[in-house]
């Protein structure tokens, strides 16, 4: 099957057209969509429709699937019952919408901030497919940023001062900064905090970007409020509208998105009047992807 792919923004993100990801793909056609993900960073599929098990079916082809971080509280029973799925809404399991003190709604207010998938994990997120099941019938988009375009902006001189620095990234610390619930003590003992590099080479564009999150908590032997305002001053900047594209949701769209190189964050919608369900998926990078150059 022929597909195309349309380039929305200047630096990064792509649109898939003609591609049905419910009959799976041939070693041509993965082939294909590695090389627009390794160009892009972030690609939509438009017009899919599919169940869980074709999302995995397809997110699995590229890479080892991580078990959903929801996997690990207790204080409110998972919906979905494939530890792989992450329930991504503002409902319960009859569909309807969740009271704002709801545990899951109040978890997810961290998603409002910028972003990486699983940045805090040993290995991180490599790849995230969110499938769009329900949305609302305004706001609710998804912001992107360009993590290597971000870095190919910044002065050369500034760039050598960031080489080699490494970033301790925290679940605890992300909730903490939107008053989330804190880590249980299952959460802390499987979910630890871990360090990854701030600069990274991408593997497969082979091109050098900023790996930032609302989960970088410190720089590894610096100061904590030097560290702090550093990264502070790098997600101000990585985030200029320059750099950034906002996905407006359509039904049947799939995104997919390399955690390596961009980040992401949840635009507000009417939670009080809309109902909003996604099923998202992400799959591990391997342990020699870490590496920077």
């Amino acid at each position: 099957m022929v597909f195309k792919v349309n380039q929305l923004h200047p630096h990064f993100f792509g649109e898939v057209v003609g591609l049905d990801i419910s009959k799976g793909l041939d070693d041509a056609q993965q082939r294909a969509v590695q090389d627009a993900i390794d160009e892009l960073g972030v690609l939509v599929f438009r017009g899919q429709s599919i169940d869980d098990d074709q999302q995995l079916a397809f997110s699995n082809r590229f890479g080892q699937p991580q078990r959903s971080i929801t996997v690990h509280r207790k204080d409110h029973t998972r919906r979905l019952q494939r530890d792989e799925l992450s329930d991504i809404s503002n409902v319960d399991e009859h569909g309807e919408r969740l009271d704002v003190k709801h545990p899951k709604r109040l978890l997810a207010m961290s998603t409002k901030l910028w972003h990486t998938d699983s940045s805090f994990r040993k290995p991180s997120g490599k790849y995230t497919f969110l499938c769009a099941k329900r949305l609302p019938a305004e706001g609710g988009n998804t912001e992107f940023a360009d993590m290597r375009a971000a870095w190919d902006a910044m002065p050369m001189e500034r760039r050598k001062t960031l080489r080699g620095l490494e970033v301790v990234h925290s679940l605890s610390y992300s909730r903490l900064l939107v008053g989330s619930p804190d880590l249980d003590e299952n959460e802390r003992k499987n979910l630890p905090p871990t360090t990854q590099n701030l600069v990274r080479t991408h593997p497969g564009s082979h091109r050098e970007g900023l790996y930032l999150a609302s989960h970088a908590a410190s720089i590894v032997g610096m100061p904590l409020a030097e560290g702090r305002a550093l990264l502070d001053e790098l997600m101000e900047f990585a985030t200029q509208r320059e750099f950034v594209h906002a996905h407006v949701w359509q039904p049947g769209d799939l995104l997919m998105w390399d955690n390596r190189c961009t980040m992401h964050r949840a635009m507000p919608f009417d939670e009080e009047r809309y109902a909003r369900e996604l099923r998202r998926t992400t799959v591990a990078e391997d342990a020699v992807e870490t590496e920077t150059a």
